[in-house]
């Protein structure tokens, strides 16, 4: 037994109490208190890690092949800044501008062919040619040809005209002579009846008339019945000249109904000329409509062509990166409409990318919207960049790969300006996804469980 009088010495208690094990038993226990507090109430990100890219938010582009002819020149390059208007990519051009070329002289010559045949309608119209120059396609010979058929009209209708006034001419000369003749038998006639009217009627007769030397040898002879015989052949005598008189009247009547009546002259020039002028100018407007109809046909196939002739050159509808398509890349002849390129907005305008990456299935139900992305990638000039986003979209269904099913994680980031110069589309890094905390407590025992992440 130890001597009493030890536990009442400083020595003693020196002793016992300050030796090295006991010295570190109460920093072992705070920092065992500190350990377990720490791990309680601390808390540990819970992440997935993957690959990542930088991509572009939008599409200002879509570049497709405009042509099926060769390619020319190909100035597509991956990740080319590109401005508005620059030519993208050549395609050979010889046939359709021979072709272009062809058309062009074909309207042209039609265009010219229509101004002439407008003279020609215009000459046709007042009468007068229209047409100056060498070339007319003709037009001219048809104007001097529709002028000789109006002047041979015209002579036709002055001949026809001057055969009338002949005929006529001569039918008034034999009605007036024949005229003149009936006056005269009329005269005589007349005569004949006031003779024979005196000696019937025992009157005397004017000295002054024609037959009055009838009448005074009619007179002289002796008056009795023996000399009634004699009498009465004189006046049977005049009777039958009275009848001769009457006959030749009648003929000379006759005569001057069959001499003919005054014939009109010819008015139907002017109509036979207007229907002349109504058929030629009914044939020119046609010759119009059907040229108009080719020049509308010439003038769309140009313009067709033309738009042929466009498609042999890609230019840039705005300023922006190419990012080329894997399946036509290095092709020299690609099919119109297939897809060449997207042009993607500038980064250092936009500011505005995407980070996208991909999750295997088994992990994607701990992902959700909102939840933090941390890239990690090196920059254009070799310097470490890191950028936090949060998770903007989730793929509804997987993507099948020769690794598994994955699915497609999207999350859209503003970029300062010192980011934006640093970044180019296509660049990959490490995808952290943060899912959530946890304690550092609660992570060791699913560590220990064998359900950590």
């Amino acid at each position: 037994m130890m001597n009493e009088k030890y536990f009442e010495s400083a020595e003693f208690y020196q002793k016992r109490f300050h030796n090295f094990a006991s010295l570190w038993v109460v920093p072992c226990f705070l920092l065992l208190l500190f350990i377990v507090g720490f791990s309680v109430f601390a808390k540990k990100e819970v992440t997935l890690s993957s690959r990542g890219t930088i991509e572009a938010t939008r599409v200002v582009d879509q570049i497709q092949s405009t042509s099926n002819s060769p390619i020319q020149v190909n100035h597509l390059k991956e990740n080319k800044e590109i401005k508005k208007g620059e030519i993208l990519v050549e395609y050979q051009e010889d046939q359709e501008k021979q072709q272009g070329m062809s058309l062009t002289q074909q309207l042209d010559l039609l265009k010219k062919q229509e101004e002439q045949l407008k003279l020609l309608k215009t000459s046709i119209e007042t009468g007068e040619s229209q047409f100056t120059g060498n070339e007319h396609f003709g037009y001219d010979q048809l104007f001097k040809d529709y002028q000789q058929q109006i002047a041979i009209l015209q002579a036709q209708a002055h001949q026809q005209n001057a055969t009338i006034a002949s005929q006529n001419a001569s039918a008034s000369s034999s009605q007036a002579e024949i005229g003149q003749a009936i006056q005269d038998q009329e005269k005589r006639l007349t005569d004949y009846r006031s003779l024979k009217s005196a000696l019937l009627e025992g009157r005397s007769l004017d000295a002054t008339h024609p037959l009055y030397s009838l009448y005074q040898s009619y007179a002289q002879q002796p008056h009795g019945e023996e000399n009634a015989q004699a009498q009465a052949s004189f006046i049977s005598q005049l009777d039958s000249q009275i009848q001769q008189l009457e006959a030749s009247i009648s003929n000379y009547r006759i005569q001057y109904a069959g001499s003919g009546s005054q014939q009109a002259f010819s008015t139907s020039l002017d109509s036979q000329i207007a229907s002349l002028k109504a058929q030629q100018l009914s044939k020119v407007g046609q010759d119009l409509l059907l040229l108009s109809q080719q020049i509308a046909d010439l003038d769309s196939k140009l313009k067709t062509q033309e738009t042929l002739l466009q498609k042999t050159q890609i230019l840039a509808k705005d300023e922006g990166v190419i990012h080329l398509n894997d399946e036509t890349k290095g092709a020299s002849i690609v099919t119109e409409g297939t897809p060449l390129a997207q042009v993607y907005p500038l980064i250092q305008k936009e500011k505005e990318v995407k980070i996208v990456t991909y999750i295997p299935s088994k992990d994607i139900a701990t992902i959700h919207v909102g939840d933090r992305i941390r890239f990690s990638t090196q920059g254009s000039k070799q310097k470490p960049i890191t950028l936090e986003a949060r998770i903007s979209s989730i793929a509804s269904s997987a993507t099948r790969t020769e690794q598994g099913n994955f699915f497609k994680i999207e999350g859209v980031l503003r970029l300062k300006d010192q980011e934006a110069k640093l970044l180019r589309y296509g660049l990959e890094g490490k995808c952290v996804l943060i899912t959530g905390e946890k304690s550092y407590f609660s992570f060791f025992v699913d560590q220990f469980l064998g359900a950590g992440n």
